[in-house]
């Protein structure tokens, strides 16, 4: 769940951000225009209910804090194009958003690079027992690796250095451990 905790600029100046500052949740809404426009209408609401005792209007939103999300896209002051690509974030599935977070937090990748490949990249949730999840992943990337070694009694398979050479663990801003292959 991807949150914000939103306010403004010219409540916080005035000792008063808390009064209708508040969490929101993105998935209520289906886009940043959609997000945006909350926006507006909130501080347009906050100025009737409670006008600034500067006589200014509340213009600028602040976002002071955030759940849920990498904080390669939070901003205090997002506006439009980072909204854009939060509300992108957003749109991914679940194993999209982590490959994400991987691509952006480990191998700083930027936005749009981050979209456009998170498809691609090999993720394999850990569970309880990492060593059966590595046995898994070189299983299914060399299945007929384990039937050689099984007929040539020569021939023994380093688990262990295949890990060290061909994964990363990862884990994801919700918690949830990934072993992801090397390129």
């Amino acid at each position: 769940m991807s949150k914000l905790f939103i306010t403004d600029y010219a409540s916080y100046n005035n000792g008063t951000q808390f009064q209708f500052g508040h969490w929101v949740d993105l998935a209520d809404f289906n886009d940043a225009d959609e997000f945006q426009q909350y926006v507006t209408d909130h501080l347009k609401q906050a100025d009737e209910d409670s006008p600034l005792l500067c006589e200014t209007k509340r213009e600028e939103p602040m976002y002071t804090d955030y759940e849920g999300f990498p904080e390669s896209l939070y901003s205090e002051s997002m506006c439009g194009k980072e909204l854009k690509e939060l509300f992108e974030y957003i749109a991914l599935d679940k194993r999209q958003q982590h490959a994400y977070e991987h691509l952006t937090t480990d191998l700083g990748y930027y936005h749009d690079s981050a979209i456009m490949t998170a498809d691609d990249i090999y993720l394999w949730e850990v569970g309880n027992n990492k060593r059966q999840t590595i046995y898994h992943i070189f299983d299914e990337l060399y299945p007929e690796a384990e039937q050689a070694e099984q007929s040539n009694p020569y021939l023994t398979i380093d688990y262990d250095q295949f890990e060290r050479e061909c994964l990363n663990e990862f884990t994801a801003i919700d918690g949830t451990e990934y072993l992801v292959l090397i390129n």
